[in-house]
Formats: structure tokens, sequence, C-alpha cells
């Protein structure tokens, strides 16, 4: 919803002792809105809270007494395939366009009582529709044929509400008093017609309720049977309201200007005109107060903001990694490397064999638990063979690797269930064990001859090259302590240690300072 500051903010210009006509006008009616208020993705998410703020898969939506004057094409382009259930009640739509409903294949039930409608349009392609709503609407007897012929190619409409239409009659047509007692009230508005709802019933055979009463088999009969004549009937009469209604154009339209208010006492007409311009007014009233409620709030960026500024920081992040590991060792204590969190993001190894998928040796894999409605195009990664650099919206993660990587063969994917990030990238050893992991996980089988080193082996089968192995894992985890915090440690799975005597395997060496 856009919050139009000149809407109803005005600075007067005149003098403290006395206002012009206009200026009181303008104090009594609010400026009206330069553009029209229609559905926008904003209020669609706000809307949204009960599908966790998913937009595209939304079956159901409320959006009543938000003074919209028109649907606008946002709501079908998002959620048009999947909606089941849209009510747009006590609204100001004046228009059922075509090219605004055609998007809503799947709708089951669309309710816009207490609108500005006037025709039925829009509907022919909801195959699926068995419930609509237009309950205090301004539908006139004129424009009851086409809205019925449009609603004939709905096969599966059930219930119809047309009660508080000019069409079915507001008031009662008999008394000749109402009209004289409220002259602001036309023939048009209090006048119905009496072979309405028979016209209604035989024109619609797979209506089962009308304004929610039954239709019985009886009356549908007799309805059919009245058919021609009520068709006959419709059209002289709209024939002689179209042409009252030019020569009483002038008096029911509202002059420019004029308050609703006309004092206490007296009725308030009844029409779109006086509808809208109180809309307007409610309108005014609610981003006045929404603006003064988020005044002492820090703006909050948008999705394009939060673009820029991250795509500044992965620019500055990449310069200053390339200039601090030029020249260098990468695995040297005083490196340019450093590893950083500045996201506290989640994260862990594993360990994937892929000789079944093309390729020979393992894979590393890491992931980190990202936010499933983060977007993707907040998230920058970069791989090299001993470290990763991942900028997450404008935060910066980088990990050293246990092992050396394939950077260049490395594959960097979302999961769609939880929206972690995964990493895997190729070893550039396949034989290599990723050491001092944490929370690693090898999914390689145990077997009895010891090859693995998740099994319990005796010392009769221990080669020298598994002793040499189990040396470097533990100089591994000394590396990773020293190197990443304390806290990030929890739940360190430790690899298994062959026990041995101090003639086959050397004293563990001191930790790194």
């Amino acid at each position: 919803m856009s919050s139009d500051g000149s809407l109803g903010a005005r600075t007067d210009g005149a003098s403290g002792d006395s206002l012009s006509e206009t200026d009181r006008r303008e104090k009594r009616d609010p400026i009206p809105c330069t553009h029209e208020r229609s559905i926008t993705l904003s209020l669609l998410r706000k809307r949204s809270e009960h599908n966790e703020g998913l937009v595209s898969t939304l079956e159901e939506v409320a959006l009543h007494q938000e003074e919209l004057q028109s649907i606008g094409t946002v709501l079908g382009r998002t959620c048009g395939k999947t909606l089941k259930i849209l009510l747009l009640q006590n609204n100001v739509i004046e228009r059922m366009e075509p090219s605004e409903l055609k998007f809503f294949k799947c709708l089951e039930y669309l309710n816009l009582a207490l609108n500005n409608i006037t025709k039925i349009n829009g509907v022919r392609g909801m195959e699926f529709l068995r419930k609509l709503d237009l309950t205090l609407n301004f539908i006139p007897v004129e424009n009851l044929e086409k809205s019925i012929d449009e609603l004939t190619e709905c096969r599966s409409l059930e219930e119809l509400f047309l009660i508080g239409n000019p069409c079915m009659g507001i008031g009662d047509v008999n008394s000749e008093s109402q009209t004289e007692d409220c002259p602001d009230h036309s023939a048009e508005n209090v006048a119905s017609w009496h072979g309405c709802r028979p016209y209604i019933i035989a024109r619609l055979p797979s209506l089962r309720f009308l304004d929610g009463k039954e239709i019985k088999r009886s009356e549908r009969i007799a309805a059919m049977q009245k058919l021609p004549e009520l068709s006959e009937e419709l059209r002289s009469l709209s024939m002689i309201r179209l042409e009252k209604q030019q020569t009483n154009n002038s008096s029911k339209v509202l002059p420019d200007g004029e308050s609703y208010e006309i004092d206490d006492n007296a009725p308030t007409r009844h029409n779109p005109s006086t509808r809208t311009k109180i809309s307007n007014e409610m309108y005014a009233q609610k981003q006045s107060k929404e603006r003064q409620e988020t005044s002492h709030l820090v703006p909050q960026k948008g999705e394009k903001e939060w673009e820029v500024e991250h795509m500044a920081t992965v620019r500055k992040i990449r310069e200053r990694e390339e200039l601090d590991t030029t020249g260098r060792d990468q695995l040297k204590a005083n490196g340019g490397v450093k590893q950083c969190n500045q996201g506290k993001w989640q994260f862990w190894f594993e360990e994937s064999d892929t000789a079944n998928r093309g390729r020979n040796g393992d894979d590393l894999i890491m992931r980190i638990a990202l936010p499933k409605h983060l977007s993707t195009s907040l998230i920058d990664v970069d791989i090299h063979p001993t470290y990763v650099s991942v900028v997450i919206k404008s935060k910066i993660l980088r990990v050293i690797l246990p092992v050396e990587v394939i950077s260049s063969q490395s594959v960097a994917r979302r999961i769609a269930a939880s929206g972690h990030l995964e990493l895997t990238m190729p070893k550039t050893n396949p034989h290599e064990v990723a050491i001092g992991m944490p929370h690693v996980r090898s999914n390689k089988p145990c077997n009895d001859s010891g090859a693995n080193s998740e099994c319990p082996v005796t010392k009769t089968n221990v080669s020298n090259e598994e002793v040499s192995r189990k040396r470097r894992e533990r100089l591994g985890y000394t590396i990773m302590q020293a190197a990443v915090p304390a806290e990030s440690f929890k739940g360190i799975i430790h690899n298994r240690v062959i026990p041995s005597s101090a003639s086959d395997v050397d004293e563990e060496p001191p930790p790194l300072c």
C-alpha cells in the first residue's frame, strides 16, 4: 500500500484570523487520491503471516477494510494459480476488470460485498467458482442482463448474494412515502424489479442458493416457464431506466467540493461517490496514524537496498582477500587468511562418497544453516583450495578447510526444504582424511579389516601408514582448536585415536601459540 504523504496532510497558507471557503472545504473533506489504490506486494506479505510470509502459495487471503479502489494485477500474478478464497468486502472497488480476474483459475469463493460494483464482469474463466457475494453494491436493473450473462459461464456457481443492490431493492418498493421523506434516495436506489429473483433462478440452472435462501424445485420450474416474459419485461424496463438516468444524472452526482455531511439530522447519500469520499477520509486517517506510529522507528531496508549494500560489501571483501593472500602461504599461522564469522552462522562439515556418481574419491561437504526465506541474491560464495569465503547479507563467513579441495569443480546450492547452503568440494587427494572437522559424519561402511578409522582396531593390525595418519589427525585437531573459538567446538565428534606404544607413535606435540 502506498503511503503518499500528500494525502490528508496539508499546510494552510491563510492567516489565523480567517479562512477562505476553499480552505474550510478542504478541512472538512480530505484531499482526493491522485492514483487508484490497489493491492500491493507489501500488503499481501502483511496479510500472509499465517502462511509464513509466503505469497506464491497462498490459498486464502483477507483484504477487507483496506480502502482499495481496484484489485490490480499484483494479486493474480503472485498467487492467482493457488488462491481459492478471496475476501475483499468493505472496500470501494468500482469495477471487476477481466484483466485483473483472469489469473484466478482455482478461485472458489469471491467476496466483494460493500463495494461500488455496478456490473458483474471478469468471472467467465472461473470454472471452480462456487460462491459469489455482492451484497450492498450498486448493480442496477439496466446492467442485470449483462451481469447474468457473465455468470452463466460459471458452471460450478451454487451460491449468489445480490441483496442490497438496486436491482434487488433496498427498501419497500410499494412505499411511495419513503422517496418523499428521503429525497436524496432516488428512485433507482429504492425501486426494485419484482421479477429479479425468478429471472436469476431461470438463467442460472446450477444455482442452489440466492441471497441465502434455498431455491426449491417448484420455484425453479415456475421461473423457467416465465423466462421469456421476464426477459422482455427486463429489456423494456432497462430502456426506461436508462432514459430516466440521463435526465436525472445531474441531480444524482454530488457536486465537486460539496461535503457529504449536510447536518446531523440529514441522511447520508448512499451512492458510489459518497462512499469513495468517506473511504478517502478513512485512508488519510490511517496513513496519518501509521506515519505517526513509525516516525520514531528506523526505516527498514528493502530487498533492493540490501542487494546494493551486499554487492558493495562483497566487492570490498574480495579485494581485501586478494590483497592479503597474494604471495603468501595460506596455511601459515602468520598468513593472510583469518577465520571470521560475523553473522554467527552455524556450519558443519561432512564427507560424502562420490565414487558411484562418476568421480573417484570423496567430496568434502560444508553446510551452512541459513534462514529458509533468505534471498539467494544476498549470498556470495568464493571457494579456494584451502579456505571458503561466504558473504551472507553483508556478513562474512571465512573458514579454513580441513583438507585441500579442487575449487574449480566445487558446487554451491540451496536446499529447498530447509534453506541451508550446501558446498560440495572434491578433495585434491581422495584418500586424504578430513582432520579436525567439527560434526564429522562419515558415510563409509565399517568392515572387519580395520580400514575405516571409525571402527575399533587392535594394535596387531596397525600399519605404519595408519600410525602416520593418526599422528596427522591429532596435529590437525590441535591446529583447528587454536584457530577456531572454543564455543564453535561444542558437539565435536572426535576421531578415534588408536592406542599404541611410545615406540610406534610419537608423543602429541604441544598446542600452537
